[in-house]
Order: C-alpha cells, then sequence, then structure tokens
C-alpha cells in the first residue's frame, strides 16, 4: 500500500485522508466500538421519547427502550453490558421525557428495566443457540418463556408497586406493564434483530419477482393498515371487518418470507396502530391512554404471536425442504460417481421408478410397474429375482440379488441390486428402496479368472494324476488281466470235447463284469481329466469320499497306508463341481500318504471324517500320523510354489484352497496334539446358508 493510498494533496498543500484511509480507521476496533456505542445512545434516546409518549407516569403499550437495550446487550460481548446500562443511565434521569417524574420513581424503573434487560440476555445466551435469530418453534417457545413471560411478569411486580406507590391500581398497574414489556419483544425486538442486523438481502440477493412480491405485500398492508386505522373517527372498536383486512397479508407475509416477512409485517402494521392511537383516531377515537394502551396490546398481542409461529413453520419447512433437495443432489452424485442407480418401488400404487446405473441406459421410459420391471430382466434370472423379493417382503426386509438386465439394443449387463423393504403398522410392505450397480465389467473379469482357476485346477488335476499313475495302472491291470485270463479259459474249454456250455456262460459273464469294472474306471478317469466350465450341482460329499478312495489305493498300497473313513449319516447336500471337489480330497490323501511315507509301520494310519458343521454344511477332516507341519508353515503352505518335495511343484494345496473359497468354503491345517497333522475344510449348504 502507498502512502497516495491514505493522504491526498490538496492544491493547498495540505494532505487530506483518502476514502480508503477512512475505512482503514473505521476498521479500528476502539473506533469501532465508540461509533457503536453512540448509534446504541441514539437509538435508545429516541425508543425512550417514543416509548413516553403515552404518558409521562403511565404505561406505555410498548415499552421500545427494552428492545434496544436487549439488542445492544445480546450483539456485545457480556463484560461489556455494564458499558451499556451506564450509558442509558442519563437519558433515563435527565432527557425531557423524565421532567415532573418523581427521581425516586426514575430511578426505580431504570433500576428494573436493566435488570430485566440482563436476566433476559442471560437466558437467551444460556438457552438459545443463537440469541439474535429464532429457527424452531422450540427456540420460540424459548424466547417467548424468557423474553415474554417470565421475565417480564416478575419484573412487572417491582413496576406495579412503584406505580402503586404514585397511587395507581397494583394488579391493572402490573397488567400494563406486563403487557408492555412482553410485546415490545413480540414486536420490536425481532424487527430490529431481522432488519437491522439480519436484513434478508444481506444473505443472498433476492430476485427481482421476489423484490415485486415483497412490494405488493408491502403496498397492501399500507393500504389495508390505513383503512383499518385511519379511515374512521368514530369509535367503534375492533369488531369490523376492516381490522381483519390485513391479516391475510400479514400470513402472507409470515409464509413466503418467514421471520423477516412476519416481523417486517407486523411491526409496519404496529406503527400504524401506535400512530392511530396516539392521535385517538379510527378505534381508538375517545378512549383514556390506558384503555388505548391495553386494547392496543390485545390487538398486536393476538396477531404477532401465531404470525411468528407461522413464520418460524414455513421456514422449517422450507429449510427442510432445501436440506432433502441437498442431500438427495448428493446422494445423486455420490451415485453417479460411484456408477449406482437409486431406485424405488412403491408396492401399494405398483410404480417403479429408477435412474440409470453405468452403462445401463434404458432410455426414457414411462413409469413402470412390477410387471414391466420384471420384463427388463433375463428371463434366466427372472425366478432368483422374484425369490429374492419374496424373502425380503416376508422376512427382515432386506434384499439382495444379481441378475441380468436387458437393454433396448438387445445387450444384457449384470446388475447388483440391494435394497430395504418398508413396512406399515400391520406389517405389510409398502415401498421398497434400494440402490443397483452395473458389475457387468467384474463379472466378466471374474468369468475370466472361473476360468483361469479351472486351468491351474486342471493342470494340477492332471499332475496329480501322473504322480498317481502307478495306482491308476495298478487299478486296470487287475481286470485286465482277469479278462484275459477268463478268455484263455473259455479257449481252453471250447477246445476240448463235450463242451460245458454253462462253464463258458459263466466265464463270459466274468469277462463282462472285469469289462465293466475297467470301463468304470476308464469313465472316472476321463471324469478327472474332463477340462470344461464349473457346473455347480447338489453334492453328496460322503459319495465324494467313496468315489476318491479307487484313486488313492494304488497310493495307500505303494506307501502300505491303511484308511479309515467315519462319514456321518444323513449330511445335506452341497452345491459344488464333484469334479474339483473330488480333486481336493485326491490331493489332501496324497499328501497325507506322502507325509507318513518315511514313518514307522504302526503309525501309517489315515483317517478321513466328515460331519455337519454350522449353519447346514458340512466339515471333512483328512488327519494323518505324519511328521506334522512346523508351526510358522500352516498358512504358508497354502501359497503357491511352497512345498517340502523335491519332486513337487508346490501348487497343489494352492489349487484346493482356491477351489474351496470359490465354492464359499474354508479351507485350513493344524497339528494333532498325538502327532502328525489333519487338514479341514467346510462347505455351505447347498441352499447357500
Amino acid at each position: 500500500m502507498s502512502i497516495r493510498d491514505v493522504v491526498l494533496d490538496r492544491p493547498d498543500g495540505v494532505p487530506v485522508t483518502s476514502a480508503r484511509g477512512h475505512r482503514q480507521i473505521l476498521r479500528q476496533p476502539l473506533l469501532r466500538s465508540a461509533l457503536a456505542f453512540c448509534l446504541f445512545e441514539a437509538a435508545y434516546y429516541v425508543a425512550y421519547r417514543y416509548g413516553m409518549s403515552f404518558g409521562q407516569a403511565s404505561a406505555s403499550p410498548f415499552w421500545f427502550p427494552d428492545s434496544v437495550l436487549l439488542c445492544g446487550l445480546l450483539l456485545s460481548r457480556p463484560g461489556q453490558w455494564w458499558v451499556f446500562i451506564v450509558g442509558t443511565m442519563p437519558i433515563r434521569l435527565f432527557s425531557e421525557g423524565a421532567r415532573e417524574i418523581p427521581f425516586w420513581f426514575l430511578v426505580t424503573t431504570f433500576a428494573i428495566d436493566s435488570v430485566r434487560g440482563l436476566l433476559t440476555a442471560t437466558a437467551l445466551r444460556r438457552f438459545l443457540k443463537n440469541p439474535i435469530r429464532v429457527d424452531t418453534v422450540q427456540e420460540f417457545g424459548i424466547f417467548c418463556l424468557w423474553a415474554v413471560l417470565v421475565i417480564p411478569a416478575a419484573s412487572a411486580l417491582a413496576g406495579a408497586a412503584a406505580r402503586h406507590a404514585l397511587g395507581h391500581e397494583f394488579w391493572s398497574a402490573w397488567e400494563q406493564w406486563f403487557l408492555g414489556n412482553a410485546l415490545t419483544h413480540l414486536v420490536v425486538t425481532p424487527a430490529i434483530l431481522y432488519w437491522v442486523f439480519g436484513a434478508p438481502w444481506k444473505s443472498s440477493t433476492p430476485s427481482p419477482a421476489r423484490w415485486a412480491e415483497a412490494l405488493l405485500v408491502a403496498i397492501g398492508l399500507l393500504v389495508t393498515g390505513y383503512l383499518a386505522f385511519d379511515t374512521s373517527s368514530g369509535h367503534t372498536g375492533f369488531s369490523e371487518p376492516r381490522f381483519y383486512a390485513p391479516v391475510p397479508l400479514l400470513f402472507w407475509a409470515a409464509i413466503r418470507f418467514g421471520m423477516a416477512g412476519a416481523s417486517g409485517a407486523i411491526a409496519l402494521i404496529a406503527s400504524l396502530a401506535v400512530e392511530a392511537a396516539l392521535e385517538g383516531r379510527g378505534p381508538f377515537t375517545g378512549q383514556s391512554r390506558a384503555d388505548t394502551a391495553l386494547a392496543l396490546q390485545h390487538f398486536l398481542l393476538l396477531r404477532a404471536a401465531p404470525l411468528y409461529l407461522v413464520a418460524i413453520l414455513s421456514e422449517q419447512r422450507g429449510a427442510v425442504e432445501k436440506s432433502l433437495r441437498e442431500s438427495q443432489d448428493r446422494t445423486r452424485l455420490a451415485a453417479t460417481a460411484a456408477e449406482l442407480g437409486l431406485w424405488e418401488w412403491d408396492i401399494v400404487q405398483d410404480q417403479v421408478w429408477f435412474t440409470n446405473s453405468g452403462r445401463i441406459d434404458l432410455g426414457e421410459l414411462a413409469p413402470l410397474n412390477f410387471g414391466g420391471f420384471i420384463r427388463l430382466v433375463h428371463p434366466d434370472d427372472r425366478g432368483a429375482v422374484g425369490a429374492a423379493l419374496t424373502r425380503a417382503m416376508s422376512g427382515s426386509g432386506d434384499f439382495e440379488s444379481k441378475y441380468r438386465i436387458l437393454l433396448p439394443n438387445e445387450e444384457s449387463r449384470w446388475v447388483v441390486s440391494i435394497g430395504r423393504v418398508e413396512f406399515d403398522r400391520l406389517g405389510r410392505p409398502v415401498r421398497l428402496r434400494g440402490a443397483s450397480r452395473d458389475i457387468t465389467r467384474g463379472e466378466q473379469v471374474e468369468q475370466q479368472v472361473q476360468r483361469q482357476r479351472d486351468e491351474l485346477a486342471h493342470l494340477a488335476r492332471v499332475t496329480a494324476l501322473g504322480e498317481l499313475s502307478g495306482s491308476l495302472a495298478h487299478e486296470l491291470r487287475q481286470p485286465l488281466a482277469a479278462i484275459l485270463i477268463n478268455a484263455r479259459a473259455a479257449q481252453r474249454v471250447l477246445g476240448g470235447n463235450g463242451a460245458d456250455l454253462e462253464e463258458v456262460r459263466a466265464i463270459l459273464g466274468d469277462i463282462v463284469a472285469d469289462d465293466q469294472r475297467a470301463a468304470e474306471i476308464i469313465e472316472r478317469l476321463q471324469h478327472l481329466f474332463r477340462k470344461g466350465e464349473v457346473r455347480r450341482q447338489p453334492t453328496d460329499v460322503n459319495e465324494l469320499v467313496r468315489q476318491v478312495i479307487p484313486f488313492a489305493q494304488g497310493e495307500l498300497v505303494r506307501t502300505a497306508v491303511d484308511l479309515e473313513t467315519d462319514l456321518a449319516a444323513a449330511l445335506p447336500p452341497v452345491s459344488g463341481d464333484d469334479v474339483q471337489l473330488q480333486q481336493v480330497l485326491l490331493n489332501l490323501v496324497a499328501n497325507a500318504c506322502h507325509a507318513m511315507a518315511d514313518g514307522a509301520a504302526s503309525r501309517r494310519r489315515l483317517l478321513v471324517r466328515t460331519s455337519p458343521a454350522a449353519g447346514a454344511g458340512v466339515h471333512v477332516t483328512v488327519s494323518d500320523q505324519g511328521c506334522g507341519i512346523p508351526p510358522e508353515d500352516l498358512e504358508r503352505i497354502f501359497q503357491p510354489f511352497v512345498t517340502s518335495r523335491s519332486d513337487g511343484m508346490g501348487l497343489g494345496l494352492a489349487v484346493c484352497r482356491t477351489i474351496i473359497r470359490a465354492h464359499g468354503g474354508t479351507l485350513w491345517a493344524e497339528n494333532n496334539a498325538a502327532g502328525g497333522a489333519s487338514f479341514h475344510f467346510v462347505l455351505p449348504g447347498s441352499d447357500g446358508s
């Protein structure tokens, strides 16, 4: 900043302060405080003169100084309050309005008003989040409780006692004093707070239409107020319809412009009414000052309180609607960023509303019913979606389903949807809200991974079968050798004289049986060597164990291992691919045989056990009596290419865990207390539990 920004040179060489320099000076805290105090003093002086205009020792319908003092206290720090109290003393004791009033009365009323202001400011600061605004009905109730009822009623006792000493009737004086103090905080205080310190145009710039509407309301209030208070000189009270003409405009201001509109409107009507009361016009014609003040108080009191309630409720509704719109906008933005589609099904009206998700663009569709929505679902997936909806509406209310959506261009996209059902008081489903996400890309990646996993599993299966080739050769050698022996025996029988046809038939039956046995072995080999898509179906785990034992028979004989089975009866079926599950069992049995190959003959015992698991699942255990697993390797052995065998690839257990996890189960190992190790895996039931 240059010196020229602060000081300008006059032609005569005398420096003058620039406009920017003035602003900088006014920003100084001390000067700003002094200016604010001077404005407070001027406002309090005008309010005091206006409040005393009804009479010197009589009660005013509004005690305006209360509003100015309270606003000054609320807008300053408590440590500065004494300055405002002391600053009002000269005005109360020595102004023109204080002439011919006993000095003791002036001192007494000054003390009463000061204490009332301090108590009111303290209570509002204590119980309101923002003491210069009321944003809720609860806050308006707190404001009225302390500023309009409790503190004015209590202070009115002292004021009535002082006026009683001047010859006034006590309870009449109390009523006038109380209503004057209460009404000023209903009419004047909100107008000062909202139009002086919280002007509506400070927070936002109203549109031209908004300005025009506000101007129309103001003109309407002026016209109806003039008709109500300035067009008749005869006393008629407030029973004529013309006195209710401003009421619709008052509510218009409250509903459309909130507390700012309500406080401004009631202040405008109050100013017209007070002017008519001071001049004795309209409904105040021919009344005494006391009766005029009382009539004015009742008239405005019955209009101010309901009007503020309407204004606050209107503002609350507007705030809720704004918050809801902002929340919806944020939700839509978050949903768009996360490629989520939002949807809602009005079950009672059978109307479905949704937004597009990811690459799923269904275009501009008319509101759908449930039938229209279900036609967008792939035919193969409609049953699963319907079953998930039935479970949600008849159970806990949680909905989750994965399905395909058919797009207008006949392309299908995978979608996962989750939602929550809303129920009425009778427990009937009335609405389902949720979100959907396009998971087509993930499904494609996952399918490429179920394929890579299958390739790896097939490779491991072929490797395992290669290791068991001796056992498989033994399995095939037996039926083939039997066929050969029986065929030669049949030749000898047929080559002799008087062939025994019955004996030949028996030999041919043995040949057929051995051939079928060999065919079954070859079929099982083809089954295990099969390379194709994983097929999930209900599977009997006990039958899988029985099918695996013949494949492992040669390895069991080679390593001199005794195999025992303990198969639980009535096990629930599991949903799985029997080839891959056979591969897991075969690998675990083969590993157990290798672990016991160098052990004592008496400890070469292998146990395969099946048992029910929690949640309708099946628990399978393969337990050996070998050397066990080092504790630090209990988890490491399931990593790829980790093996303790010199001729092993280190893929067997890694593939086994991958297969079990793909089936929704878990596989782990632990050492036995008596030696050896046990491998466990748990598979969920075929119902997915």
